[in-house]
């Protein structure tokens, strides 16, 4: 897991990103890495999915029993109120209290700095059939922003705190959303609407529905599933659709 800090080149902004490279990951390698994005919430940073999500485990353990294609992720600290380099993320109400600059969507309007430096220093696809992006609770309101760049086809929105504005918008939308929420969540309805709006728009959604409440315990169950669904490897792939059916 790489911890890369650059200023960007058009709003000179600090930007911070954990990137994480599966077991023998070939720089040179003939075929490119499919790429997720996993953004954290509003009390988080670059950190958290590993603190917290246990993110690296995760993608090594579904990586080597065959789950899962070998897969490039990136988590970026998607903050604008604070640069610093820190392990733990400020308090909930220091967070709370910068909220403003997540509505005006400060981090969404440079994200594709990340994405450009991503795509220059490692060896990912950038045919956004492999590409991906999900988020949590409001990490999940600035991906479905993000989402609607046309750059990626795949969303997972995991307990989504998120607006009628964030509903898809643009002519280029994304193949799939894929949608967790918990039964004891306050924002339940949330992501439900969610799924009404692309039904009507009849843009391909999963609804999945669990019991627990917004917190990583569902995050990580849900994490799991996304990424089984979008980067399952060829036989996993019949396994899943076979479950389905």
């Amino acid at each position: 897991m790489d911890t890369i800090a650059f200023r960007g080149d058009s709003s000179h902004v600090i930007q911070r990103v954990c990137v994480y490279t599966p077991d023998n990951y070939e720089a040179e390698r003939d075929s490119a890495y499919p790429l997720v994005y996993m953004l954290h919430g509003i009390h988080g940073n670059h950190y958290s999915w590993q603190r917290d999500g246990n993110i690296r485990y995760t993608l090594d353990s579904l990586i080597r029993n065959g789950l899962i294609h070998p897969i490039v992720a990136a988590f970026p600290y998607c903050q604008r109120f604070d640069t610093t380099d820190v392990d733990e993320p400020r308090s909930l109400l220091h967070c709370l209290f910068h909220y403003g600059s997540i509505l005006r969507g400060d981090f969404e309007e440079t994200f594709f700095e990340i994405d450009d430096y991503v795509q220059e220093h490692y060896n990912v696809d950038t045919a956004r059939t492999q590409r991906a992006i999900a988020g949590l609770s409001c990490g999940a309101r600035q991906a479905a922003v993000i989402a609607n760049s046309g750059r990626f086809d795949a969303v997972g929105l995991f307990c989504p705190v998120i607006h009628k504005r964030q509903r898809p918008d643009s002519e280029i939308v994304p193949a799939h959303y894929w949608i967790g929420v918990t039964e004891g969540d306050v924002f339940l309805y949330k992501g439900r609407r969610f799924k009404l709006a692309c039904e009507k728009r009849g843009i391909p959604v999963t609804l999945y529905q669990d019991k627990g409440s917004h917190n990583w315990k569902a995050w990580r169950r849900m994490a799991v599933m996304f990424l089984e669904t979008f980067f399952a490897t060829p036989e996993e792939r019949i396994e899943l659709e076979s479950n389905q059916e």
